[in-house]
C-alpha cells in the first residue's frame, strides 16, 4: 500500500512536471511569436516610413521641375544682379532685355496696379525683385481697347493685394530733356518677372494669368 502511494505521488509529480514544462514551452513559444510579430510590425513601419519619404522626395523633385518649366513661351534670362543705385540716376549697365528683368535699381517701389504713366525701368525692377509681375504695353498709335483688356486682367490681382502692375512702355519718353528712358520692346505686350520675360502682340488673358500665377510672389532678395 505504501509502495502504491509512493508510485502515485511519483506519477503525480512527473505529470505536474510535464504540465509545467509544457506550460513553460507554451509561454516561451508565445513570447517568441510575440517578438516575431513585433519585428514584422517594426519592419513594416520602417518600410512604410521609407516609402513615404521616397514619395515626398519624388514630389519635391517633381514640383521643382514643374516650377522651373515655362508656362508658355517665356524666356529665362541671366541675372544682372540687384544692386541699388541712387534715385533718379541711370543704370550703370545696359539691361539684357527690353523691358528688363533684373539689374541695378532704385531703393523704392513703383505703385502696384494700373499705371497710365510710364515708370523708370530702374524703379520697377525693384518691384520685380519683391516678387512682382509687370505687364507692359506699347502702342505708338494708341490702343484704348487693349489697355482696357489688360486692366481687366491686372486690376483684380492688384485689388486682392497681389504684386502685379500694368504700365506703358514708351520709347519716346524723356524727362527734362534726358535721353529716352525706355527702349522699343518690339511687341505690343510684354510680361516681366525676375529673370523671366514673355513678349507677344495679340491679347491673351489666359497666357497673362498663367504667367502671373506662376511667378508673382516669389521674392528675390538674397
Amino acid at each position: 500500500m505504501a509502495k502504491q502511494g509512493s508510485r502515485i505521488r511519483t506519477g503525480t509529480r512527473r505529470w505536474s512536471s510535464r504540465i509545467r514544462t509544457g506550460t513553460q514551452r507554451s509561454s516561451r513559444q508565445e513570447l517568441n511569436d510575440l517578438a516575431a510579430k513585433r519585428r514584422r510590425n517594426g519592419n513594416l513601419m520602417v518600410f512604410g516610413i521609407g516609402g513615404i519619404l521616397v514619395l515626398v522626395a519624388a514630389l519635391v523633385v517633381y514640383l521643382n521641375i514643374q516650377g522651373s518649366q515655362p508656362v508658355g513661351a517665356e524666356e529665362s534670362v541671366a541675372t544682372l544682379g540687384n544692386t541699388h543705385i541712387a534715385q533718379g540716376s541711370l543704370s550703370p549697365v545696359r539691361y539684357n532685355t527690353t523691358p528688363p528683368t533684373s539689374g541695378p535699381h532704385y531703393p523704392g517701389l513703383a505703385p502696384w496696379g494700373v499705371n497710365r504713366q510710364p515708370q523708370r525701368y530702374e524703379q520697377v525692377i525693384h518691384n520685380l525683385e519683391d516678387g512682382g509681375v509687370i505687364v507692359y504695353y506699347q502702342c505708338p498709335e494708341g490702343c484704348p481697347e487693349l489697355i482696357d483688356q489688360l486692366s481687366e486682367v491686372v486690376k483684380p490681382y492688384a485689388d486682392g493685394g497681389r504684386k502685379v502692375m500694368l504700365v506703358p512702355n514708351d520709347p519716346t519718353w524723356t524727362e527734362n530733356g534726358s535721353q529716352p528712358l525706355h527702349e522699343d520692346m518690339g511687341t505690343a505686350i510684354a510680361l516681366a518677372s525676375w529673370q523671366r520675360i514673355d513678349k507677344f502682340d495679340d491679347f491673351d488673358a489666359d497666357r497673362i494669368r498663367a504667367f502671373i500665377d506662376r511667378y508673382e510672389g516669389i521674392d528675390q532678395h538674397r
